[in-house]
């Protein structure tokens, strides 16, 4: 019988619907045991956010400062595959998520055990993975799938309508035009095509072209827009605002209060304002840069780090 392990962190219970159906071709089987591992931190992050926790979480998220977890009952630690699932805060793997893979039970479940990883996202998502890809690596893991959902609205919409769901934990329409928020209920029921299609290559022992026949299912979709903007801004804003903030002090420190506060007016005229600016440059310059485009398309589908290139 071979061992499945789901590790995953939601918060507001999306990511949950999401693994619960890519496990659904490994359930109900006396092939496969399937353990679901939800990541507790010690202090949780409460759902719906408020406006100062949200952007109070900045900093450690940026810099993938881990928080204190408890510890999980995964019995005997051996398994088969590990699905690691999560989702992204600030272009990084969420707080809770990322807290995990510096524990000392990561390193011995990770270690020469197949790895998928399934994010649920609402669009800026690679960054975070090439974070993940060598957490995972370092970990003695091996990176063997990738699957991403997300939020199919465009972006400037998609931030209306998951700032209402952030902020009121309600994920119906925010008014009559706008899409409800997250990620489809179509696409959620969906994910588990992706679940077979692991499966099958899991039964043959083979994981050659397990990525290959995921993109090719559409289980990864890469925007070169978004992908070029949030490496750029990943490493030339975010980088810079959240060492700022962290001058200050930790988390709920007052004396980062008045920084949390300047980058909470920042952040939405950066969405609003210059990203913008940036999509006219971006397709402007796109014709002269079409080789880059489509390298980085081939990449960011797949699972191995640029140094395994």
């Amino acid at each position: 019988m071979s061992k499945i392990l789901i590790l995953y962190y939601s918060q507001s219970g999306q990511l949950t619907e999401i693994i619960k159906n890519f496990a659904k071709p490994f359930e109900n089987t006396d092939d496969y045991t399937v353990t679901y591992a939800n990541i507790k931190p010690v202090t949780d992050y409460k759902f719906p956010w408020s406006g100062a926790r949200f952007f109070d979480v900045f900093p450690e998220s940026v810099e993938h400062i881990p928080c204190e977890l408890e510890t999980l009952d995964l019995g005997d630690e051996n398994f088969d595959l590990i699905v690691f699932a999560y989702s992204v805060w600030y272009m990084s793997p969420s707080i809770p998520s990322n807290s995990f893979l510096f524990t000392d039970q990561a390193k011995r479940i990770f270690k020469d055990t197949p790895v998928i990883t399934l994010l649920g996202v609402r669009n800026m998502w690679v960054v975070a993975q090439e974070y993940i890809k060598q957490k995972i690596t370092d970990l003695g893991g091996n990176l063997i799938g990738n699957i991403v959902l997300r939020d199919r609205a465009e972006n400037l919409t998609g931030i209306v309508t998951i700032s209402y769901f952030m902020f009121s934990g309600k994920k119906g329409r925010f008014a009559w035009f706008f899409p409800k928020a997250g990620i489809s209920e179509k696409d959620i029921q969906g994910v588990e095509k992706y679940g077979k299609i692991v499966k099958d290559y899991f039964n043959n022992n083979d994981f050659d072209n397990l990525q290959e026949n995921l993109v090719k299912a559409k289980a990864v979709k890469i925007n070169p827009y978004l992908s070029t903007t949030e490496q750029m801004a990943y490493k030339r804003v975010f980088t810079k605002w959240s060492k700022f903030i962290l001058k200050k002090g930790g988390p709920g420190d007052p004396a980062r209060k008045t920084r949390v506060r300047i980058f909470a007016w920042y952040f939405p005229f950066a969405i609003l304002v210059i990203a913008p600016i940036e999509y006219i440059f971006f397709l402007i310059f796109a014709p002269f840069r079409l080789k880059l485009i489509k390298k980085e398309i081939k990449y960011f589908s797949g699972v191995k780090l640029k140094s395994n290139n």
